[in-house]
């Protein structure tokens, strides 16, 4: 399999970008998965059971389960995993967990709800080691051995993916037309288009003045979908998981410059943000001159938490089983206005293992199900 975004470890388990979504997905289990229904299956766990109030939930571990580097996983390191990440995880509503034995662990979550297994095919909650997290990680990746599962093999290559293609790989995700141009004149690849996953918004803090000339019709919307960014796009389309984020609580909690910055900011890596920054910027009319400023990850993520930028352009994925799990997403009171929607393709050579689409659009080798019953 094809990475051709960067990889850095110390993410897992969760990802930054496709690529380390990809790579995730396969080296770190969580103890159900979701598949492309919203049907929970096995992964990590293959029983679960509630106790009668509903709240705590007792999962045994699948026999044999290793982590990538060949040990075995226990529930006590799945719990151990969580309290590294324990603002997360708590955000999931998770109250406690316990290991029973080395196989069996049981979880409280904080509100009863039949729907609970379904949470824990949260990336966040994925099984890791002790990870490298010194450096990214280049070359080639071994996957695990699962069962009814051929080996895999990841090599991350930032360079071009057509000589990558030609040199062998089965599979890349990829947002770049032309590399899909590419595989579609090539008998041997077939190219699938994968659900829509991420939305881009634009993010206008209350207390700002808005920009005017940004109360989009469908029609601009369309406009920016096909212009403005280079791969699939479409008008952002309803329902949209984060218009009850009020409930969380969440919002206000930030202080709103009273003189916020001209910039419409986005994070530098991403070129669907450029792209729609420097539109926006160009349709804005505004007694102050705008201008996109393209922000490294972290600076991102701290400019909006401050809320001191004139707007934001912000990538949110299509779909949250939690929305109140990650506060710093919205971390300010603001308007979003939804701009487009966008999805990637799978790359496939014809005749490779067979594939399947989890619940976020996250392709999967498709292995056994601990089950026994298949996966579509």
């Amino acid at each position: 399999m094809l990475l051709t975004d960067s990889v850095n470890l110390a993410h897992a388990p969760s990802p930054a970008n496709d690529s380390e979504r990809l790579l995730f997905r396969h080296l770190f289990e969580t103890l159900v998965r979701l598949d492309c229904s919203g049907q929970v299956r096995p992964e990590l766990a293959t029983v679960w059971s509630p106790d009668p109030s509903g709240r705590t939930w007792t999962f045994s571990l699948r026999d044999g389960a290793r982590f990538p580097d060949g040990s075995l996983v226990t529930a006590a390191q799945v719990i151990s995993g969580w309290r590294d990440r324990q603002t997360p995880v708590q955000a999931l509503g998770i109250d406690s967990a316990v290991a029973l034995d080395p196989r069996r662990l049981a979880v409280t979550v904080r509100d009863q709800s039949h729907s609970a297994p379904a949470l824990f095919a949260e990336p966040v909650l994925a099984a890791t080691p002790p990870l490298d997290a010194t450096a990214p990680a280049t070359g080639w990746i071994a996957g695990p051995r699962r069962p009814r599962q051929p080996q895999l093999e990841f090599e991350v290559s930032p360079d071009d993916a057509r000589d990558a293609l030609d040199r062998g790989a089965d599979l890349v995700v990829t947002r770049d037309p032309a590399l899909v141009q590419y595989a579609a004149s090539r008998p041997e690849f077939e190219t699938v288009p994968l659900p829509w996953t991420r939305t881009y918004v634009l993010l206008q803090p209350v207390g700002n003045e808005p920009i005017e000339g940004i109360a989009l019709s469908d029609s601009a919307r369309r406009s920016l979908a096909r212009d403005a960014v280079k791969g699939e796009a479409r008008p952002a389309e309803p329902p949209f998981w984060w218009d009850t984020l009020d409930l969380c609580g969440t919002a206000g909690k930030s202080e709103i410059s009273p003189q916020p910055s001209a910039r419409v900011a986005y994070p530098r890596a991403d070129p669907v943000a450029r792209g729609l920054a420097e539109r926006i910027v160009a349709l804005g009319r505004s007694g102050s001159p705008l201008r996109a400023a393209g922000l490294a990850d972290s600076e991102f993520a701290a400019a909006v938490r401050q809320g001191d930028e004139r707007a934001y352009v912000v990538p949110l994925p299509r779909q949250s089983r939690a929305p109140c799990r990650d506060p710093a997403s919205f971390p300010v009171r603001a308007s979003a206005l939804p701009l487009i929607d966008t999805r990637a393709r799978a790359i496939v050579r014809r005749g490779s293992p067979e594939l399947t689409v989890d619940w976020d659009g996250t392709v999967r080798v498709l292995g056994e199900d601990p089950s026994g019953e298949d996966s579509p």
